[in-house]
């Protein structure tokens, strides 16, 4: 039994970024992984029609509650966090024992959440988007666990698009230089912006490159 579950894939739990699309921003990378037999974990973390569902913390332990059910289920989890997500995701990866974890334009500085705004009004009109309360909880999030990069030993990989307009390519180079992990890399992607993940024009490029992470091709 022992080795079979050295040999099970392992599971994918991806948290989402801050904005309209929760989890809803993993949905084109979920069809190619599962696709590829393997099981892929989203939830929201907060409630986009509940204004006052906005404790930092509560969106967190929820993140946590995901991870660690994962990990009672198979005990070789891989994290990918996107944008927000990515500093939760950090944060995990420095309390839990993961195989790894793979940063999507980490939101580890501090970004122009207008540019997010203005990004999802022009796509995304018809949907409810989250209160000033809810940018609160984000901008909290940011500060208390972006140093959390600093603490991580796993492997991880870092994507980020050289064309983001939302969050600064440089950003990620600075967290980068933070990590003490002896495996760790970061790629740019040239031209990808800060949806790179679901807007039609680098997914297939990323998700071959994630693809290889999983399978630990990338050291």
């Amino acid at each position: 039994m022992s080795l079979f579950n050295r040999r099970k894939k392992p599971i994918i739990v991806t948290i989402h970024g801050f904005g309209r699309n929760l989890s809803h921003e993993f949905d084109s990378l979920a069809r190619y992984l599962k696709a590829k037999k393997y099981e892929v974990i989203q939830f929201d973390m907060y409630d986009l029609n509940n204004p006052n569902d906005a404790n930092y913390k509560d969106w967190v332990q929820r993140c946590e509650a995901k991870l660690s059910l994962a990990i009672k289920e198979n005990p070789n989890v891989i994290l990918i966090g996107f944008s927000m997500g990515g500093v939760i995701a950090s944060y995990l990866a420095s309390i839990y024992k993961v195989q790894s974890l793979i940063l999507c334009a980490p939101a580890f500085e501090y970004l122009d959440i207008k540019k997010v705004t203005g990004l999802f009004k022009k796509s995304d009109k018809e949907k409810k988007g989250p209160s000033s309360k809810q940018y609160q909880a984000f901008t909290k999030i940011v500060s208390q666990y972006k140093e959390s990069i600093s603490q991580i030993e796993c492997p991880v990989l870092m994507l980020h698009g050289t064309s983001d307009e939302v969050i600064a390519p440089s950003s990620s180079s600075h967290a980068y230089k933070k990590i003490p992990a002896q495996k760790k890399r970061l790629i740019y992607i040239e031209d990808a912006k800060h949806r790179m993940l679901y807007d039609g024009r680098m997914e297939q490029t990323i998700f071959t490159i994630i693809e290889q992470m999983l399978e630990n091709r990338i050291f």
